[in-house]
């Protein structure tokens, strides 16, 4: 099976959780339901919903998300597809979905801010959408979040991770 998703409208906090866990997911918020399906089909790739009259589609493989808390969702989809081995945490860019590399502090110097610059020298960008990262304060909090999902079966605060 496939561990690549498409998430309907409802779920962009889940879809850039998944993203940031290193999973291939597909988002955008005026997705409708016909190109849900396509994508899903012809791509292999796993529908996350709430709705579930996606369940009738057998040509499909779907996921019913049934809460509205996005780490609980996040829970139930790793528990369910038992991904918990196959993390490839900061491989995606949240945003975009594309893939990240790492790239030279020179080469991304002028886009970045005076303290980034001064204080940090690891640097990944995204092949598509060119967004740069860096292990800021924010990066310490994404791994507070990895180590809550993989250790913790309490359901952890919605994280403040979205405001990259």
């Amino acid at each position: 099976m496939s561990n690549k998703f498409i998430a309907d409208v409802h779920l962009g906090k889940l879809a850039r959780l998944l993203r940031l866990l290193g999973f291939d997911t597909l988002y955008k918020n005026d997705f409708v339901a016909k190109e849900l399906i396509e994508i899903s089909h012809e791509q292999n790739r796993i529908l996350l919903s709430r709705n579930i009259s996606f369940s009738k589609n057998k040509n499909i493989t779907f996921f019913p998300v049934t809460h509205e808390n996005s780490m609980i969702q996040l829970k139930q989809v790793v528990e369910h597809f038992d991904l918990k081995e196959q993390f490839q945490p900061f491989s995606i860019c949240l945003i975009c979905n594309g893939s990240l590399q790492p790239v030279r502090k020179e080469n991304v110097l002028y886009l970045l801010e005076k303290n980034t610059a001064q204080y940090f020298n690891e640097f990944w960008q995204c092949k598509n959408c060119k967004r740069i990262y860096w292990k800021g304060s924010h990066y310490e909090r994404m791994f507070a979040l990895l180590d809550e999902i993989t250790t913790n079966n309490s359901a952890p605060e919605e994280p403040g991770i979205f405001d990259l």
